[in-house]
């Protein structure tokens, strides 16, 4: 017999094996199992009380990476006229925590416009912006609701105040 019709009936035959192998071991393949994970929610809208934004304050944060997000939380005050506009940018570690119980530490700068109309003709009214800083910590849940509450301090040019604040909203 020829080389060439021996290399052929072999190669025909290695091919004829292959084929069989690949067909039964697809054949017996076991089914992957899925575990099924929620995605982490990222997002969070909130309002806040007594917190940076002073009484109250509209606030949202975007989870960057497992370990930390960036958020920023508005407010707009009046009281007897004096009109205050607040903005809080911030930085938020979690050192600690698991899926939605986590521990928070906040920090970012405060910034403040105060408006104080005159009441009398005579006298045009004041106003006056400024920078302080803030440092936040405590407890947040993020599961459907977002939920934080912490104690937290501000520091500016009249001098440092201790604070204590809450936040609800939704995460998404």
């Amino acid at each position: 017999m020829p080389c060439a019709a021996i290399l052929f009936r072999m190669f025909r035959s290695l091919g004829w094996v292959l084929l069989v192998v690949v067909a039964t071991s697809t054949a017996v393949a076991e089914p992957t199992i899925t575990k099924s994970v929620t995605p982490a929610k990222r997002h969070a809208l909130y309002v806040e009380l007594l917190g940076k934004g002073g009484t109250w304050g509209l606030g949202y944060t975007h989870q960057v990476h497992r370990r930390f997000a960036l958020g920023a939380v508005g407010s707009f005050s009046m009281l007897d006229g004096q009109r205050m506009l607040t903005f809080s940018p911030s930085v938020t570690a979690y050192p600690v925590g698991v899926r939605r119980h986590r521990w928070f530490v906040d920090v970012g700068p405060q910034l403040v416009y105060l408006q104080t109309p005159s009441p009398v003709p005579e006298w045009m009214g004041t106003s006056e912006t400024g920078i302080g800083g803030q440092l936040s910590t405590g407890y947040e849940y993020r599961g459907a609701v977002f939920a934080r509450v912490f104690a937290m301090g501000v520091v500016g040019k009249s001098g440092a105040a201790p604070w204590l604040g809450m936040d609800l909203g939704w995460a998404f």
